[in-house]
């Protein structure tokens, strides 16, 4: 979920290195900042530009330009580790940008499909941020994939009590509810959602399926056309519509039936 800032801007807050030694000739980088712009615009070749600017003595700068190389070029088996090595290595810098750095160690493993480093990469950023509600929501998305839904409930009732207005949160601890069979909670969650964000094709696609488990065919029908007209060619979309053939089939099944069954009492 590549949901970051600029590097330049979600790093702004690290300090610059102390200045290089005399080279003999320029060095490929003359800060940090140069470097993160230039892993943004062409990460391939800032990865090997800045494995150059090590050599000349760029240090910690120009291995954080590396390992954010590698994560902009989604190398995530690499990116990850490196990205744990600067922040391990960045001890002087902001709270704030070496959890980032972790939270993006984190994304890395899980892109990696490594979801136990990732989990503590996770925690290692939430120990330098506790009540960072973009992290915290990162790790419910995270624990929500790996099917521990308690675990990414609990992320959520705190990025709900921190920021009661993010829609999104409403709508992944609907699911996650739903998932556990805790529909009444998950009505109220996905009500809440709607109530953020009307529009939202995955929040109508669910309280449609809730509606439907609930034998509440015609509010189903509702909000699964709703979620193909306000949400064109999305997943939530074509749920819908396959929800929407189905409902129709049992509809005209159940007619037939019918039928079948009067005109053999008829006879």
């Amino acid at each position: 979920m590549m949901r970051k800032p600029t590097l330049a801007a979600a790093l702004a807050g690290l300090c610059l290195t102390a200045a290089l030694p005399a080279l003999a000739q320029p060095a490929v980088f003359a800060n940090r900042a140069a470097c993160l712009a230039r892993a943004e615009a062409l990460p391939d070749f800032a990865f090997e530009e800045a494995k150059l600017w090590e050599r000349q003595g760029g240090a910690a700068d120009a291995r954080l330009c590396q390992a954010l190389a590698l994560m902009l070029r989604a190398d995530w088996a690499l990116a990850a580790p490196a990205l744990e090595a600067s922040a391990k290595e960045l001890t002087q810098e902001p709270r704030p940008a070496r959890a980032d750095l972790w939270a993006r160690a984190a994304l890395s493993w899980t892109n990696a499909k490594k979801p136990d480093q990732a989990d503590a990469a996770y925690a290692q950023a939430l120990a330098l941020l506790p009540d960072n509600v973009q992290i915290l929501m990162d790790r419910a998305i995270f624990r929500a994939g790996q099917e521990r839904y308690w675990d990414a409930i609990a992320d959520l009732d705190k990025v709900i009590e921190k920021a009661p207005k993010m829609a999104e949160a409403w709508l992944l601890r609907a699911q996650a509810h739903h998932v556990l069979a805790l529909d009444s909670k998950a009505k109220g969650d996905v009500e809440m959602a709607l109530k953020l964000s009307p529009q939202n094709g995955e929040a109508l696609l669910l309280r449609g399926n809730l509606y439907a488990d609930a034998g509440i065919g015609t509010k189903a029908k509702e909000d699964w056309e709703k979620a193909r007209r306000v949400a064109p060619g999305t997943a939530a979309a074509a749920s819908a519509t396959e929800n929407l053939n189905s409902l129709t089939r049992l509809e005209t099944e159940a007619k037939d039936k019918a039928r079948a069954q009067e005109k053999k009492q008829k006879q």
